[in-house]
């Protein structure tokens, strides 16, 4: 997948109306469906994994580009998706009737008028969604754009939309949740109707830290055997010192109910039906690749304990077709965790357009959660014992989470929006994250479009100065995007903070009012020479020392 360009006609969040963003830095032609630039070379040409880094200062309205883009996939999900949860009420006679939800056919919504265009599996597409309409799908077809109905633009829509934000950006994980809930109900729509579940039919899902043990564990039972054989899990030992899980529990309360609608007859009754009925099967599965089980009848849990020796992976390979479908399950797992969330809670949620949507749903104890992990213990370079994971630092969950979520999803043709992936990362890894990543996607045929939010120069350094967006704000609240005006590839830090963050100072603001407070006193004291030497004791070695140094160097010359 390859974004071509997006224009908005209408206001969403900092980004106002004609705001505007050409993807790839040239002017795109297509023929005969596929898009080429000025040069006549199609994006699709190689397989060169180059991610694009947003970046500005704080409040320049970089995140917003990616809030956008979940909120126009969101709308996009919606319109696609077979099922979408319904309002249930009681009629006059007693009876339960369900009617369309409100909060999924009202097109009026964030963003509300927008034209994007990207480049999927060869095709080229538009959407262009006007003033209170639904999105319209184009593709183009023999030197025209031709209408598609949802149905047919099923498949030219990105394989998964996979969100990650480091901090609290709500904005973000807004549509995320919602269509978290949406897979929740999904989930509860069909125990209702006692049809088998398998997956989530909605692509959207945003990899907080609650899956963070989810994504640790595939990557390392590494079920299709892939990983180890190209070496991606060295990604983990060279620079986390993580050698393997040794063992980690899950734990599953086994009474824990949720309400569903049955069809009768007469219409349709409320009832009481078991979670775990609708995935006991693979639980079973997950029992037969433990190592051992225990039922707690008393305390209604089921207890499953693995020993990740060679046995151990080899049952999950046997019943795993691939290290997503386990992942899959995993998730659906812990989206059963919201159990406890009431319908009007819900229905606020659809409805919301909140900052802090999240803050509004209650959180159960560890205690009273569907599933859970528990219990990792991992083998670490230069420790003979094993350690829990969660001794490990933020930096180092950090990594794995955001290295381990482009090793799960490598080879699709997916959107990744990651915002400020790398916050937790000492100097020595943030320079090395764009390295890393393009490992995980190292001869992706698939071409996934990533785009990562960051304030970090060695990111931009690691960029191509066509693949690095720099936002602005003007005196007017207008946000702007713009590429560098120099090359950023390679380009020191220095150079990139002072050409992107307008930063012309290599030290902190405290060392340099020091350095002032030198310069002040050269224009008074007699004994330059000690200040000299008080200059060269006090201040570390920087330019802005250097610069300093010479000047009173020269002073004391020419005394």
């Amino acid at each position: 997948m390859k974004f071509l360009t997006l224009e908005l006609f209408d206001d969403f969040r900092s980004l106002k109306s004609g705001f505007k963003l050409r993807f790839q830095d040239a002017s795109p032609r297509f023929d005969d469906g596929i898009t080429t630039f000025d040069d006549g070379v199609s994006i699709f040409d190689d397989n060169n994994f180059d991610a694009y880094c947003i970046v500005g200062r704080n409040g320049s309205g970089k995140s917003n580009i990616l809030e956008l883009l979940s909120s126009i996939f969101y709308q996009l999900e919606i319109n696609n998706l077979q099922f979408l949860p319904q309002i249930v009420e009681e009629n006059e006679d007693g009876e339960w009737q369900s009617k369309e939800h409100e909060a999924f056919a009202n097109y009026d919504v964030s963003p509300n008028a927008y034209e994007l265009s990207y480049e999927i599996k060869g095709y080229s597409v538009k959407v262009v969604k006007e003033l209170t309409e639904a999105p319209i799908f184009y593709l183009y077809d023999n030197g025209e754009w031709i209408g598609q109905s949802a149905l047919e633009m099923k498949n030219y829509l990105p394989e998964y939309v996979i969100g990650y934000s480091s901090g609290e950006n709500e904005i973000l994980s807004l549509p995320f949740l919602k269509m978290r809930m949406i897979q929740y109900d999904e989930y509860v729509d069909y125990l209702g109707k006692e049809i088998a579940y398998n997956t989530a039919e909605s692509r959207m899902v945003y990899l907080d830290d609650i899956y963070s043990q989810a994504i640790f564990v595939t990557n390392f039972l590494d079920i299709d055997n892939r990983l180890e054989q190209e070496g991606a899990l060295d990604i983990f030992r060279q620079t986390l010192g993580i050698r393997a899980i040794k063992e980690f529990r899950m734990i599953i309360n086994t009474n824990k109910e949720t309400m569903v609608y049955e069809e009768t007859d007469s219409g349709l009754s409320k009832a009481y039906k078991n979670l775990m009925q609708g995935v006991e099967k693979k639980i079973d599965i997950l029992k037969s690749c433990s190592t051992l089980y225990y039922e707690d009848k008393e305390h209604e849990k089921l207890y499953l304990d693995f020993y990740l020796d060679d046995a151990c992976k080899e049952a999950f390979r046997r019943h795993f077709d691939s290290g997503r479908e386990l992942f899959e399950f995993f998730q659906l797992l812990i989206t059963l965790n919201y159990y406890h969330i009431q319908e009007e809670i819900k229905e606020k949620l659809y409805r919301s357009q909140s900052l802090y949507a999240q803050g509004f749903l209650p959180q159960v104890t560890w205690d009273e959660k569907f599933f859970t992990f528990k219990d990792f213990w991992i083998e670490k370079e230069g420790l003979d014992d094993t350690i829990l994971s969660r001794s490990l630092s933020d930096g180092e969950h950090q990594f794995m989470h955001t290295i381990g979520i482009g090793l799960l999803y490598r080879g699709t043709s997916s959107l990744f929006l990651l915002d400020e992936p790398e916050t937790h990362f000492n100097p020595a890894w943030r320079a090395k994250y764009i390295s890393t990543l393009r490992k995980c996607f190292e001869g992706d045929e698939a071409s996934p479009e990533v785009l990562i939010t960051s304030h970090s120069p060695f990111i931009v350094s690691d960029s191509k100065m066509e693949n690095v967006l720099v936002f602005d704000k003007d005196e007017h609240g207008v946000v702007a995007c713009n590429r560098p005006n120099f090359n950023t590839f390679g380009a020191s830090v220095n150079k990139i903070t002072m050409g992107i963050f307008e930063k012309r100072e290599t030290i902190g603001e405290y060392a340099n009012q020091i350095i002032d407070e030198f310069k002040e006193r050269m224009e008074t004291t007699e004994d330059l020479e000690a200040l000299f030497s008080e200059l060269d004791d006090t201040i570390g070695d920087s330019i802005e020392k250097t610069l300093f140094m010479k000047e009173l160097f020269d002073r004391i010359e020419r005394a």
